[in-house]
């Protein structure tokens, strides 16, 4: 009896044209953002908005370093900014 063993188990799917489901919503939630700004500002502090905004929003998005997400190493960098640390000295003894 042979078994097909799944391969490429850890790429995720495109879902949406070739953007992953987390991709998408990150592109989603920056079109939106944008939106708004739209509408809210007058056209000339808009373009000095928009930039940034969409810079940000792709680069959450679609950029990788290592292979690892640049959305993850936020996550990261936020959880280590708000978690408390605790540094214990312990000198050495000698014997």
């Amino acid at each position: 009896m042979r078994f097909q063993v799944p391969q490429f188990i850890e790429t995720e799917e495109k879902i949406i044209g070739p953007f992953t489901l987390k991709q998408f919503i990150f592109i989603a939630i920056g079109g939106a953002l944008l939106f708004l700004i739209f509408f809210i500002t007058p056209p000339t502090i808009f373009l000095f908005i928009a930039i940034p905004v969409g810079a940000i929003f792709l680069g959450l998005a679609l950029l990788k370093i290592d292979d690892i997400p640049i959305y993850l190493y936020l996550y990261y960098f936020l959880n280590y900014l708000v978690n408390p640390r605790r540094y214990i000295y312990s000198p050495k003894k000698d014997s």
